[in-house]
């Protein structure tokens, strides 16, 4: 297997076990009853590791440069179990926050963040298709999680299914660490500074990015309870919902090498919009199964594409700094999306009201990215 072959095995690797936060939406219920907290309380840990994960993508690209791959991966992997461990311990909000939410989200967005860069770095010929395979395994992650965490649930109950996973993301990091390469990061100079007009379209993005990624972030945070709400199978529609995103993260990967990069920001979030009305408007187990899968798809797509967008319109030098600051719109529309999500059901006994918020914001991305042309070379 070629180096940059092997590198970009490994980063899926890691993206995919990372990615088994979105699954979080099975533990909700479980925390309820077991922390004897509400709705909200219970999907917060779900945003404060949003939040967390954001922060560092934020900050943490200088670190690439400057300590070897197979560290980076241990350390990220290790972060992640020891954070899922604490929250396995946890007997109040407090100290679930604490573990899933800071620990598990910080050392979780260390991996995805160092993931998508060597994964793009190693593979400059192929850099669509690597982020778009590194995010499609992210969601992909979440989407296995669901089919075996629900049984460990059933079995073990919450904490001992957080055991497990940390054992599973403790071991691919082991796995990661072998695989990736250390020359190219150690290599490369500083990114280049932003200039001033380089802010003005990284803060267009931002907003584009954020309003679009709200609906997935709000539809996989509560997909299990908006299923179960509707009289669907639960964990069998996350598994789905994970399924459709990373299959949109594959079909970006496939596409976007050889597309239009400002047709698709334009186009998906209509398409979410739609399904989520239809979701709101006709909120029964079937539709909602087949809704939840159709906005994730969405979800998939747009955050796959997004980091393509970023690295044509700023360049290789100034993707890590560029990125870090358009992230920051995912993390600020996770930790409003899932946590505003729980209020508003807390409030009126029903998702129609934020699956209705979620097609408004979807359709203002599409407004804001109009006639913004995202193609340069």
């Amino acid at each position: 297997m070629r180096p940059p072959t092997r590198t970009l095995v490994g980063c899926v690797l890691l993206s995919g076990a990372l990615g088994t936060m979105h699954a979080y939406s099975l533990f909700i219920e479980p925390f309820e009853s077991a922390l004897g907290v509400g709705r909200g309380g219970a999907s917060s840990a779900y945003s404060v590791a949003l939040a967390s994960l954001t922060v560092v993508v934020l900050v943490g690209h200088p670190l690439f440069r400057r300590v070897p791959g197979p560290l980076v991966a241990l350390v990220a992997a290790g972060g992640a179990a020891l954070g899922l461990l604490i929250a396995s311990t946890a007997t109040s909000l407090t100290s679930l926050v604490v573990g899933y939410g800071v620990v598990f989200g910080a050392f979780n967005g260390l991996g995805y963040a160092f993931s998508l860069q060597r994964a793009a770095e190693a593979n400059p010929g192929r850099r669509g298709l690597a982020l778009g395979l590194v995010t499609a395994a992210y969601a992909l992650g979440g989407a296995s999680a669901a089919v075996l965490l629900d049984g460990q649930i059933a079995e073990n109950d919450a904490p001992g299914a957080l055991r497990s996973l940390a054992l599973a993301i403790a071991a691919t990091g082991i796995a990661t660490s072998l695989l990736v390469g250390t020359d190219r990061a150690m290599t490369r100079g500083p990114a280049a500074p932003l200039t001033r007009p380089d802010i003005r379209l990284v803060a267009r993005l931002w907003a584009a990015y954020g309003l679009a990624v709200f609906a997935g972030l709000m539809a996989l945070g509560h997909g299990a309870a908006i299923v179960d709400e509707a009289g669907g199978p639960a964990a069998a529609a996350v598994a789905l919902a994970g399924l459709a995103s990373a299959s949109g993260g594959v079909w970006i990967a496939l596409i976007a090498d050889r597309t239009e990069i400002d047709r698709l920001l334009r186009r998906l979030p209509v398409g979410s919009a739609g399904v989520l009305a239809l979701a709101a408007m006709a909120p029964n187990g079937v539709v909602m199964v087949v809704a939840l899968a159709g906005i994730a798809f969405a979800y998939g797509a747009v955050i796959a594409v997004y980091p393509l967008a970023v690295a044509r319109n700023f360049g290789e030098d100034g993707y890590p700094s560029a990125y870090g600051r358009v992230f920051t719109a995912w993390g600020t529309a996770g930790l409003v999306g899932p946590f505003g999500a729980g209020l508003l059901f807390e409030a009126t006994g029903t998702y129609r009201v934020p699956l209705l918020v979620a097609a408004a914001a979807a359709i203002g991305s599409t407004i804001t990215v109009w006639r913004m042309s995202v193609d340069q070379a």
